[in-house]
């Protein structure tokens, strides 16, 4: 998988990619997918937020891809993109996560955690929501949770 990163991360990116990598594995992704990240200031997620959310204060990630309906999730996610090859120039465009490393900080602090355990989190869940995974239910809320911490672990089984 091609992970690539625009902005200035508030911590090291091999992290980031290895959380990506390991919410991603389960699924099967073709070796040429493609996953964008990048790093916004608070004010351009707050804007974003507000615009396709109609949610008006910042927030921590969002991800933008494929309208996977939510029988597909997980694996069958990884069809429904491969099928929309042709109207992506033939990639495997998995989509965009946009991180506010400021709203991240300041979660890092709260939970009492490194920023780089709390990006990675953050990159890990984005992905999650790419793949067509949703936390507005309690259920889809814990499932993402879990998913997203067991892919944001560090191999030595640290968080």
């Amino acid at each position: 998988m091609r992970i690539a990163i625009a902005g200035e991360a508030p911590c090291e990116l091999a992290p980031i990619r290895q959380a990506i990598r390991r919410a991603a594995r389960p699924y099967g992704l073709p070796r040429d997918a493609e996953v964008h990240v990048a790093f916004v200031s608070d004010t351009e997620m707050r804007a974003l937020n507000k615009r396709f959310r109609r949610i008006d204060k910042t927030t921590d990630v969002l991800s933008f891809g494929e309208a996977i309906p939510a029988r597909d999730r997980g694996p069958g996610a990884i069809a429904h993109i491969n099928g929309r090859r042709a109207e992506n120039g033939g990639r495997f465009d998995l989509g965009e996560i946009l991180i506010s490393p400021e709203q991240a900080s300041r979660q890092a602090r709260r939970r009492k955690r490194p920023v780089m355990e709390e990006v990675s989190f953050l990159a890990a869940h984005g992905v999650l929501h790419l793949l067509g995974y949703e936390d507005e239910t309690p259920a889809g809320y814990r499932e993402m949770l879990r998913l997203g911490q067991d892919a944001a672990r560090q191999k030595s089984g640290k968080r």
